[in-house]
């Protein structure tokens, strides 16, 4: 075996260490996906966004709404892929740190809501887990069938 010392790069991950803890991220592959796309290949281009997530959830929403419709894309998902690709390129530095801390708390988080999908009325749900002051785990779903519960009429 040889040791080639601290990790510093792995599948397109960029990883920092030092005392204070280990700050992942991905800003030569956000820089490579801006250079690269012309804007016409708008599938693979969500595809490379999707992999960006894992260091970048600040655009999760985003990235994977449009990616619900990556099936029969519209302009409107080209210009909000473009929208994307315009933050990135202001934010190339961002990533989530992970500090060392004595805190080994596991907490977590949840929230959904009910039929919040405007185009077929289904519902969203999510969690997310912390170890310490780290995110370790995160998703979000949409669910498979639409609940069909009686709304309540009030009478005031």
């Amino acid at each position: 075996m040889t040791d080639f010392g601290k990790m510093r790069y792995f599948l397109g991950v960029e990883v920092k260490q030092c005392d204070s803890g280990i700050f992942i991220y991905q800003q030569k592959y956000a820089q490579d996906i801006i250079l690269i796309f012309g804007m016409e290949n708008c599938n693979k281009l969500i595809g490379s966004l999707v992999y960006l997530l894992a260091t970048r959830p600040d655009v999760a929403f985003s990235v994977c709404l449009i990616a619900r419709y990556m099936e029969l894309p519209t302009k409107i998902h080209l210009i909000t892929a473009k929208r994307v690709l315009r933050y990135l390129q202001g934010t190339l530095n961002l990533g989530i740190l992970y500090t060392k801390s004595n805190d080994s708390e596991l907490k977590g988080w949840t929230d959904s809501d009910y039929a919040g999908d405007i185009d077929d009325r289904k519902s969203t749900y999510g969690y997310g887990y912390m170890y310490g002051n780290g995110a370790v785990y995160r998703s979000s779903k949409k669910q498979a069938i639409v609940s069909l519960y009686p709304q309540l009429k009030l009478n005031l």
